[in-house]
């Protein structure tokens, strides 16, 4: 019996350091914090075939693909998020908005800004980033009346903001 219980003990302890008992969200989370974006990705996939905190862990799947520069990954996950009933944040809206510039999707890149700037909770560094991605997003639109509109109230909110001061100077000449 002595012996048993010894050989049950190392089956335990070898099945839970080889993994195989482990939550693939919670070692998503971990390399996420990590820095290891690929083997977050890999593991939050995971925790998605496996109905594991479905939401947060397309969120994470988007965050490890944004990590990694596959904006289109990462935009199709955080998508993905809110239909499961992730949490509408500043935040989620952000990434998709900038996924969406990576992609030079900008009218698709507007509306998540906008959804973003809607969101409660933003901090005043995420909003003001948003607004001036959304400034951004209608100068790749070559949409130059509502670049210098949402420029010239930019500025106005933000006169500390020197790069913006600048692009007003050179879109105030267009």
């Amino acid at each position: 019996m002595k012996r048993f219980c010894t050989v049950l003990a190392v089956v335990l302890v070898s099945l839970l350091l080889g993994g195989c008992g482990a939550d693939p969200y919670e070692e998503g989370m971990e390399q996420l914090e990590n820095g290891q974006y690929k083997e977050a990705a890999e593991s939050f996939g995971q925790a998605v075939e496996k109905g594991k905190n479905t939401a947060d862990s397309y969120r994470g799947l988007g965050i490890a693909r944004w990590e990694q520069e596959d904006y289109e990954g990462a935009k199709e996950a955080f998508e993905h998020a809110l239909k499961e009933g992730g949490k509408k944040t500043g935040t989620i809206y952000n990434l998709l908005g900038t996924s969406e510039m990576k992609l030079e999707n900008y009218e698709d890149a507007l509306k998540y800004y906008e959804e973003g700037l809607k969101a409660e909770g933003n901090s005043k560094e995420l909003a003001q980033e948003m607004e001036y991605n959304s400034i951004v997003a209608y100068e790749k639109l070559e949409d130059w009346e509502k670049a210098k509109e949402k420029l010239n109230a930019y500025v106005e909110k933000y006169p500390d903001d020197a790069e913006a001061s600048k692009e007003a100077e050179f879109l105030n000449t267009r």
